[in-house]
């Protein structure tokens, strides 16, 4: 019987990774196609039309007026067209000019905020490691107490509490009834005249209020997530001989708990 060379099971293990990496890739693109075709389907779901934005309020725009919109962004087609053409112009990056005041195109105005979006983000999920991870642990370690009962309550409101809600009663205490916090607006009118650590200031006063409201969204869930990881790794053989052999709490949760635990809450960040 022969036994296959070495460079034949490399090129075999090459084979069986690169049809492994068309199939994910291949039904990545299938998941794409599938959400871009749901998307479309339920924006066309909801009543009216974009024409009606530009016809309604204006008393001088009959039906006449609303047939010539119609056909000017190609309402007027079949719906597997419209999806057709709207699909094509999402791969090229076109998305079209807004319907707002200034008819700019959208992809300027996606651009010109992301970048500040992705910094609340980032800011917010920082803040939800540095607060969520602790919190987990000590209700994973302090299993059914007081303070695991108090914060399950907690989380349990977190989850409940819808995030605009929670916005607009976070505006109403530190905006209006405070005012300590702006409500509105990213900087101050005064920003360009003041100091580096006075515009720092000024910024972070305007952005302190979203990043709240995405931080306690995400919290509630962390936390669980990483209370959930604590106690399964807890139950583990190993640590349960590294209290036998009499090792500290701590170090035990330190060096050997919680590097296992934080593995599923990095994937979960992927």
């Amino acid at each position: 019987m022969d036994t296959p060379s070495p460079a034949r099971s490399r090129r075999g293990r090459f084979t069986a990774i690169a049809l492994r990496i068309a199939r994910k890739t291949l039904w990545m693109l299938l998941v794409l196609w599938g959400i871009t075709l749901i998307s479309f389907w339920v924006i066309h779901l909801a009543p009216g039309s974009p024409t009606d934005m530009e016809t309604t309020l204006n008393p001088l725009a009959g039906e006449a007026a609303r047939q010539r919109l119609e056909a000017l962004y190609g309402l007027d087609r079949p719906l597997y067209v419209q999806y057709a053409d709207w699909l094509l112009r999402l791969l090229h990056f076109d998305f079209g000019n807004s319907m707002s005041a200034d008819a700019r195109p959208v992809l300027d105005k996606i651009l010109e905020r992301l970048p500040l979006t992705v910094a609340m983000n980032a800011v917010s999920l920082a803040l939800v490691l540095l607060i969520a991870i602790p919190i987990g642990i000590l209700s994973a370690c302090r299993q059914n107490s007081l303070l695991d009962r108090g914060v399950t309550v907690l989380v349990f409101l977190g989850f409940a509490m819808p995030s605009f809600w929670l916005a607009l009663l976070l505006m109403l205490f530190f905006g209006i009834d405070l005012q300590w916090l702006p409500i509105s607006g990213l900087t101050s009118m005064d920003y360009a005249s003041l100091s580096p650590w006075g515009k720092f200031r000024d910024l972070a006063s305007h952005l302190a209020l979203p990043i709240l409201v995405y931080t306690v969204g995400g919290l509630a869930g962390m936390s669980r997530y990483m209370r959930a990881c604590m106690l399964e790794v807890l139950r583990q053989d190993y640590i349960l001989t590294a209290k036998a052999k009499g090792l500290p709490s701590g170090l035990i949760i330190r060096r050997h708990a919680l590097r296992n635990a934080l593995l599923p809450v990095i994937t979960l960040l992927g």
